[in-house]
């Protein structure tokens, strides 16, 4: 038999017969349609990310940063799709690809570089990059002059929904909103 695992094709091909006719029923026929359905959408997805298309690019590097939809937990792929994204003047791109060459996550760190993709991306309008400058400006971090005024005027971006890319989240927007607050206190 040997140690190599290989795809068992007529296996799999079996199964999606008796599951497609219904012979076979219950929570684990519930979760392979599942699994088969996102590895259907992945593989779509990857398509039109090969083709161009920017947003595919953004979420199938989201995709692989979470290891969702059955794929893998995989930085340095994620940072591909971004960094593509990115080349192609995409904003969340430029955020996302800007992000992980700071905390070199999947790619060698390049604080310079991604400091200059995330400043871009919070130019053009990145509700997420937007937080993220303010925040450089308030802690001072990558060799950033603390600047109260610029951490202001970056965390009020974040926060006023002006931006045209609106991915920061939740959390995030609740640390902008909560940051911006405690520096107009100290005004």
């Amino acid at each position: 038999m040997g140690t190599k695992l290989l795809p068992a094709v007529q296996v799999r091909n079996t199964i999606k017969e008796l599951v497609s006719t219904g012979v076979v029923e219950g929570d684990l026929v519930e979760q392979w349609k599942k699994s088969m359905a996102a590895k259907e959408n992945v593989e779509k997805m990857k398509k039109r990310a090969e083709d161009g298309d920017v947003r595919a690019m953004v979420n199938l590097g989201c995709t692989y940063r979470k290891g969702d939809f059955g794929l893998c937990q995989d930085h340095a792929e994620a940072y591909r799709w971004f960094k593509k994204a990115a080349d192609l003047k995409d904003t969340a791109g430029m955020c996302l690809a800007g992000f992980f060459l700071t905390h070199g996550l999947g790619v060698k760190t390049d604080v310079v570089y991604g400091m200059m993709l995330l400043t871009l991306a919070a130019e053009r309008g990145s509700d997420l990059a937007c937080f993220t400058v303010g925040w450089w400006f308030q802690s001072g971090v990558h060799g950033m002059r603390k600047d109260k005024k610029e951490a202001l005027y970056w965390y009020k971006r974040a926060t006023d929904g002006s931006c045209s890319v609106q991915h920061a989240g939740e959390k995030n927007l609740k640390k902008a909103e909560a940051n911006l607050r405690k520096l107009e206190a100290n005004e």
